[in-house]
């Protein structure tokens, strides 16, 4: 399985991904538009020990590379006619750190989106008796005047958003990262305007019996293969 990680920040989950089984992850593709995050994902990579070869890292915005670049699981993109147009490439503690051009060499396909969106500051836990709406509440910049490499993008919501990735992907796996107060039939409404009928599983996630974040899984149901602690107990069985 290949899964794009849509907003990678300091590189937390693609580093869980990646210490899964490559038969079960075989690559991961780290998404950010800022390089200074990409950095810092590629040295946490490095410090748990994540081959650089598991991992890529692209300095890009996330809704123009799912929104323009692929479609069904595949990408769709012409190889770069001129790629000083694209951000440089650099290897950073072995890692690959560079530009949409990177997805023409590793990003053929891809069968899984995780999204952990920005929820839009310290205030998304105030929102209200209705809780975090996706269409009201979540805002994803786009590339209004068009970033490198890309065409102009518009700001889209929670909706959009999770219509986009299930667009992307073959499957239409799809794991939303969302806050604990995300309202459920918002949730829903997007789920149903995204095209998925009644096949989304949502898990909520406690420490110290206080309710923090809550995860959706829309598409095909592969929870299973993204289970760390499952996968790390077979691991530990298996020696």
């Amino acid at each position: 399985m290949v899964i794009l990680d849509a907003f990678c920040g300091c590189g937390g989950n693609a580093i869980a991904f990646a210490k899964l089984s490559s038969s079960v992850v075989s690559h991961i593709i780290c998404i950010d538009v800022d390089r200074t995050k990409l950095r810092k994902a590629a040295h946490n990579a490095s410090i748990y020990g994540i081959a650089p070869n598991r991992i890529i890292f692209v300095e890009a915005n996330s809704v123009a590379v799912m929104e323009r670049y692929y479609r069904d699981g595949t990408l769709v993109m012409d190889p770069p006619e001129i790629s000083s147009k694209y951000p440089p490439r650099e290897i950073y503690d072995d890692f690959t750190i560079g530009g949409i051009d990177l997805l023409n060499e590793i990003g053929q396909r891809i069968d899984c989106i995780f999204m952990d969106p920005p929820w839009g500051g310290i205030d998304y836990n105030s929102m209200g008796k209705d809780g975090y709406d996706l269409a009201r509440d979540m805002k994803i910049r786009g590339c209004e005047r068009g970033c490198i490499g890309f065409p102009p993008t518009p700001e889209v919501d929670g909706f959009q958003l999770l219509k986009i990735a299930a667009a992307a992907t073959r499957t239409r796996f799809v794991v939303y990262d969302l806050p604990r107060n995300t309202n459920k039939r918002s949730l829903a409404e997007a789920a149903l305007e995204a095209g998925y009928e009644g096949n989304g599983k949502l898990e909520e996630h406690y420490i110290n019996s206080r309710l923090k974040t809550v995860t959706a899984y829309f598409g095909q149901d592969f929870r299973h293969l993204l289970d760390l602690k499952k996968h790390q107990k077979e691991a530990e069985g298996g020696q």
